[in-house]
């Protein structure tokens, strides 16, 4: 049975691959139809854009995670009015809430800009990175557990002087959820972002704070009640050929039935070669660390390829390898594909 199943997957990963270079060599007609969407659904005032990303988990130990999804079905109106303003409606039939962004923008002057309603705080590089942009299938360890929520709130943003951009915020720190303890949740983030010969570099570090009651940030910890203060920093160096990047987030967070706060610390260190345009070898040492739940940390090394059959497609397959215990059993894979427009 067990070579029936590696058998099955291994020819669905095969089969994947495949259809991605068979697409591949239609990339002149994807994009001529491409760009007639483009004339039919986007102008600086109405712009449509569309995301659709399927996912398969599976781990290798029976007992651990085997499943499709569609983490996001997503619909995306905004664009750019009179006077200044401008709009952002998102949504997400895959979502637990339907409503992923609504906010509306005013742009005060050339370097500040604000926008109220329901976003992102500006906090890490990855989270600000569209799912279909991220380099692996999933955010790392970190990210994902410390700063994966939108809230609803006001946003400042704009440039300091040349490359220098800044983010900050105040927000109900509810989620989607009306402010529950009349304080306030507070995000900010300074970032140098450059346009280099043969590429990018953004560097950028951040910080935010907040008092909650009974709210759950992700599986990973326990519901928190009482201050929750993060701080981090990231960089991104990407050019035609190599990619490298690392991000660090730290936090400090009171529970529920706990008297002493839980220090919960990680970081993800990732390096990608670009074999060609369309094609991106990828490796990622990712951890996470707390104080007071040993059961979520994280140590794990993650191989990935990426590739690009055309310009608004992606497929992705993860090899999981957990440090701590490496048998193959612990192992896993992880993949997804994408189109977006």
């Amino acid at each position: 049975m067990e070579i029936i199943k590696y058998g099955i997957l291994g020819l669905i990963i095969v089969m994947a691959g495949t259809f991605s270079f068979e697409t591949s060599a239609q990339d002149n007609s994807e994009t001529e139809r491409i760009e007639a969407l483009k004339d039919m659904v986007k102008s600086e005032s109405f712009n449509v854009s569309g995301l659709i990303h399927s996912r398969g988990i599976f781990n290798f130990d029976e007992n651990g995670d085997r499943y499709f999804k569609v983490p996001h079905a997503r619909i995306k109106v905004s664009g750019k009015l009179d006077e200044g303003f401008s709009y952002n409606v998102h949504f997400d039939a895959a979502a637990s809430s339907t409503v992923v962004d609504a906010f509306i923008g005013y742009k005060l002057s050339d370097n500040a800009n604000i926008t109220i309603g329901i976003q992102k705080p500006g906090v890490s590089y990855e989270y600000l990175t569209g799912p279909h942009k991220v380099d692996f299938v999933t955010r790392s360890t970190v990210v994902s557990t410390l700063t994966s929520h939108r809230d609803i709130g006001v946003k400042f943003h704009g440039g300091l002087t040349g490359d220098l951009n800044y983010t900050f915020g105040i927000y109900n720190g509810n989620g989607y959820g009306a402010n529950d303890n009349n304080k306030f949740f507070y995000a900010g983030r300074i970032d140098y972002n450059s346009s280099l010969e043969d590429g990018s570099l953004i560097v950028g570090v951040n910080a935010s704070y907040g008092e909650h009651a009974n709210r759950n940030l992700s599986s990973n910890l326990l519901t928190i009640n009482g201050e929750r203060i993060t701080y981090g920093g990231d960089f991104r160096y990407e050019t035609s050929s190599v990619i490298l990047a690392s991000e660090v987030l730290g936090a400090e967070l009171e529970y529920t039935g706990f008297t002493e706060a839980d220090n919960v610390f990680g970081f993800h260190v990732t390096g990608g070669y670009k074999v060609t345009e369309s094609d991106h070898i990828l490796l990622r040492y990712d951890s996470f660390e707390s104080d007071l739940l040993p059961a979520a940390d994280q140590e794990k090394i993650i191989l990935g390829f990426t590739r690009f059959p055309t310009t608004n497609t992606r497929f992705r397959i993860n090899y999981l390898l957990p440090v701590d215990d490496t048998a193959f059993s612990n192992h896993g894979l992880a993949l997804n594909y994408h189109i977006s427009f």
